[in-house]
């Protein structure tokens, strides 16, 4: 029996030694792996092409990180630039507008009570 038991403890050290080298393998392998510039997919090597390109208001750009496919550069400073000009002009030329109308009013108001006729502008003839 003690035979036996001396046999099952040499058996296992060695599948232990084999199997920790064998990991080391695998570790080496991975780490050269890392070094090599990666594929996209399948063997398949990432292309070179004239990057950055412009898709309507996208922008697609280089991957940057590993396991990128693509990057899409999204201009949300732009737009919400434009949008924040867009509502302030709209906003002024209402008040423009409005200061307008208001002027138009009290000039028509304080030419009715000296008794003149209103501004061409205003006639009704």
């Amino acid at each position: 029996m003690t035979v036996l038991r001396l046999g099952f403890v040499v058996s296992l050290a060695c599948a232990a030694d084999a199997q920790a080298q064998e990991r080391d393998r695998t570790l080496e392998r991975i780490a050269v792996a890392l070094e090599q510039p990666s594929s996209i997919a399948g063997g398949i090597a990432p292309f070179d092409s004239d990057l950055p390109k412009k898709l309507g208001p996208l922008t697609v750009v280089r991957p940057m990180l590993r396991g990128e496919f693509v990057r899409v550069s999204v201009p949300v400073g732009e737009w919400l630039t434009g949008a924040v000009r867009g509502v302030a002009g709209a906003h002024r030329r209402r008040k423009e507008e409005a200061a307008r109308r208001k002027v138009e009013a009290e000039l028509t108001l304080f030419e009715e009570q000296r008794g003149q006729k209103p501004p061409l502008s205003k006639r009704r003839d």
